[in-house]
């Protein structure tokens, strides 16, 4: 979008423009003089700094804002960069306040601010919130004490091994994600802004005019408009992945406390989407599906919402793709792997039963091991234990089902049939 001279008449003055720009932002992007005052700063930053207005910081320093143990180092950062001309870049730190509010974490970039001759009059830098980031590891970690006090309370070896494996499974997730907030918060737009700052600091004696007949100055304020844009996008960006981290959490908090309550054999039911299910499963073993280079193939016809175990579910759907993918190894030469997942509402007796497939081209399975498969410790795979296909029965039953591995043998690919039973439902065939 282009600016035109009536959207900005000559003499505007830059710091209203520039605050008007600013308050667009999610993050705190701000600018000091060499003492490390405020000289300009976002809304987003001033109103979380307990400023009315974004005038209200300047002048202030963060020692006016933040603790001794914060302000401090921060503050030498500051005078680092305007002592040697180097950026901090993408730097984690844990903010502490001075008026005893909770500890907040950010990830900050603060660069050398230049006037028109190069010299060096400051600092700029822009700091994103990241405690949500920062609490999601904590949950993570909480998870890990309960597991192991699960594990310590229960003394039984083989609950331990079984939740061990299955938070495994699941951590590869939380992991993916994890990373892929660390990337979009280094891979920021701030480069753009730092070069929009420098044009404007340019033209800092005729902001107006540069703004309304130089060619560059009428895409600057579109320019910065969409940077702003950008900014959200990746705030929201940054948000979706927390909630599907956080979900990836719950699952693994899910599995503890089925494991606790093991010889209860404790229960949730809710209506779910079977297709939902298998694109959850999917997504905890994306990461090494596409290191793999395997497809997957879905075959899932309009199901309706089913009265089903979530947890229990995902824990044997997680399990059973992830062998699966294990079995391409051992896949005939020049034949591209490849999982195919199926589901399907059968009429019974009583009601109907749901069966679910996880069909894989690999290695296949001897017909001597199909009656073992299942059999606690039993395994095929040189670095395996033998405790994800016994867990994964032992939740089916739980669930009042079964669970089957079907092959031709070796060579022949292999096919395992979750079947669980499903009450009368209205709607059903």
């Amino acid at each position: 979008m282009n600016a035109t001279p009536e959207h900005f008449p000559a003499g505007v003055d830059e710091r209203d423009l520039l605050r008007a720009l600013l308050d667009n932002s999610p993050d705190h992007i701000y600018f000091k003089d060499r003492q490390s005052r405020f000289i300009k700063s976002s809304a987003a930053q001033a109103f979380q700094f307990g400023m009315t207005t974004p005038d209200g910081l300047i002048g202030k320093s963060d020692f006016d804002v933040f603790s001794e143990a914060h302000a401090r180092p921060a503050f030498d950062d500051e005078q680092e960069i305007i002592r040697t001309g180097q950026p901090i870049v993408g730097k984690v730190e844990r903010e502490t306040w001075a008026d005893g509010r909770p500890d907040t974490w950010a990830l900050t970039t603060k660069m050398p601010l230049r006037n028109q001759v190069g010299e060096i009059i400051g600092t700029f830098g822009i700091t994103k919130d990241i405690s949500e980031l920062k609490e999601a590891e904590r949950r993570i970690g909480e998870v890990h004490r309960q597991l192991l006090e699960a594990s310590r309370l229960a003394g039984m070896a083989e609950i331990a091994t079984n939740v061990l494996h299955n938070v495994g499974n699941v951590l590869n997730s939380v992991n993916i994600s994890a990373g892929l907030i660390g990337d979009r918060l280094r891979a920021s737009k701030l480069k753009g802004l730092r070069r929009a700052v420098g044009l404007m600091d340019e033209h800092a004696d005729d902001l107006g005019d540069f703004l309304t007949h130089d060619a560059r100055g009428k895409l600057l304020v579109g320019y910065l408009r969409e940077l702003a844009q950008t900014l959200e996008a990746e705030q929201a960006a940054i948000i979706e992945e927390l909630v599907l981290l956080a979900r990836s959490v719950d699952h693994i908090k899910e599995v503890v406390a089925t494991q606790q309550s093991y010889a209860g054999a404790s229960s949730v039911v809710e209506s779910l989407k079977v297709d939902e299910l298998l694109d959850d499963a999917l997504r905890m073993n994306a990461s090494a599906l596409t290191r793999h280079k395997v497809d997957v193939v879905k075959q899932v016809s309009g199901l309706p919402a089913l009265p089903l175990d979530r947890h229990r579910i995902l824990q044997i759907l997680v399990n059973l793709i992830s062998n699966a993918k294990h079995a391409m190894r051992g896949a005939p030469p020049g034949q591209s792997p490849c999982i195919t997942l199926g589901a399907a509402l059968q009429p019974a007796a009583d009601g109907h039963v749901l069966r679910i497939t996880v069909a894989d081209n690999g290695e296949g399975i001897a017909s001597e091991n199909l009656v073992r498969i299942f059999v606690h410790g039993f395994t095929t795979r040189s670095n395996g234990h033998g405790f994800g296909l016994h867990s994964c029965a032992l939740a089916a039953r739980e669930m009042g089902g079964t669970l089957s591995a079907q092959s031709d043998g070796v060579g022949q690919g292999a096919t395992f049939v979750l079947a669980i039973p499903i009450g009368p439902q209205e709607g059903t065939p």
